[in-house]
């Protein structure tokens, strides 16, 4: 061992005031970890529950022939899959009309819809609008029941409705003698929504396709069409192909455009948080270098000692930078490894439950990024290193004569 490594372990060991500067580094690499982890995860979340909910790519405009414009979409390089949907604004009513909101109709082809979202995933039974419930229904009310409905959780709570009730949807008004008039359908609850994403459990309601059709008056003609990709961040490269391919009588839209401003806001967010965290980190650097200017100060006798044996202004130097290098590495090792298992706790057995009418979700995430932990590892060990520059150049400056003038 060098004999300035074997010096600057001693002086580490004979100052307890150096285990506050390594938990400094620790709390604070910790810190940024978590927080990073949690923003990261709580991004991921949203654009998977999203994307699992609707497609990558949407077609809008008034697609009469729809069939013919999917089969040229899913010829495109990169197409997965495609589906049609046809999306209104209706207003909804519990049976005895105490209740009454607004929601978002989206009637999808059960069958089509399966290979582009994940729908089906977050309903109790198979994705289907036929079931025994809507029989029972009959045989319970005099309406004249239209069909199936399936209702987002938080769509179903608002009208204090549950699987086997009835609702009636109002879809739009028609022209009759009297003057404008509701067209009103009745509808039975077979299923409930639960994505966990509160903005669209709120709203959303599913019908059949076919049942959109006949409601609406509309022969094989919907709104939309959306597109499944294989790979989601190629979404803008494919969304020119089709818009090419289609035409400028359509309309093409990617996820990342759909909710731009969300995105635009979690990363706003990322980085007002990374630098707040790393505020932590910028002042246990201070407190290294303090800590080592103390050193430097206390340790002036035995730094003229080494300089009048013949230790060189580098050695004296390498003593300090060593010492506070080391306090870097041991605070980074430590701070890594507790918010690893930070992070791995909130994933597994300590997930703490969040607001979902605020923040979209019901627990808070964590998503590691591997690449960034490594960067806040580097960074704070250059930080760390930075900071015992001065006190390294102050203590290699010491002249023999002057700090042994009065032992």
């Amino acid at each position: 061992m060098r004999y300035e490594t074997f010096i600057g372990l001693r002086y580490l060991k004979a100052r307890s005031g150096l285990v506050f500067s390594v938990g400094g580094v620790a709390v604070g690499i910790a810190t940024v970890v978590v927080a990073l982890s949690v923003m990261n995860g709580w991004e991921s979340m949203i654009r998977d529950k999203m994307l699992s909910s609707e497609g990558h790519i949407f077609v809008s405009g008034n697609l009469n022939t729809y069939w013919t414009m999917m089969q040229r979409i899913q010829e495109i390089d990169g197409v997965d899959a495609a589906a049609p949907v046809l999306v209104k604004y209706i207003a909804l009513l519990n049976k005895d009309g105490s209740q009454q909101v607004g929601a978002m109709l989206k009637a999808i082809d059960p069958e089509l819809q399966t290979r582009v979202t994940n729908i089906g995933d977050y309903v109790s039974g198979k994705l289907s609008f036929e079931s025994p419930l809507i029989e029972l229904a009959k045989n319970s009310t005099e309406d004249t029941i239209f069909g199936g409905i399936i209702l987002g959780k938080g769509l179903a709570t608002k009208l204090q409705v549950s699987k086997g009730d009835i609702v009636r949807l109002i879809s739009r008004l028609v022209e009759m003698p009297g003057g404008l008039q509701p067209v009103i359908r009745t509808f039975v609850v077979v299923d409930i929504y639960d994505s966990g994403m509160y903005s669209y459990d709120s709203v959303l309601a599913f019908i059949s396709l076919e049942a959109s059709q006949e409601l609406y008056n509309l022969t094989d003609s919907i709104n939309r069409i959306e597109i499944k990709i294989k790979d989601i961040y190629k979404a803008e490269e494919i969304r020119e192909k089709i818009q090419m391919d289609l035409g400028l009588l359509v309309n093409t839209m990617t996820w990342m455009e759909a909710h731009k401003t969300l995105f635009d806001a979690i990363r706003l967010e990322k980085i007002v948080t990374f630098i707040i965290e790393a505020l932590i980190i910028f002042v246990a650097t201070f407190n290294i270098a303090s800590t080592l200017i103390m050193m430097v100060m206390e340790k002036t006798k035995e730094i003229g000692i080494l300089k009048s044996m013949g230790a060189t202004k580098r050695n004296i130097w390498f003593i300090f930078t060593f010492e506070g290098t080391l306090i870097g590495v041991v605070g980074a090792i430590i701070g890594t490894l507790l918010g690893l298992f930070l992070c791995w706790s909130l994933r597994t057995w300590l997930p703490i439950p969040i607001p979902s009418t605020v923040y979209q979700i019901d627990r808070l995430p964590a998503e590691i990024s591997w690449p960034f932990v490594g960067f806040v590892n580097v960074a704070s060990l250059v930080l760390c290193w930075l900071a015992t520059l001065y006190p390294a150049w102050r203590a290699s400056r010491l002249k023999p004569v002057e700090a042994l003038r009065y032992e």
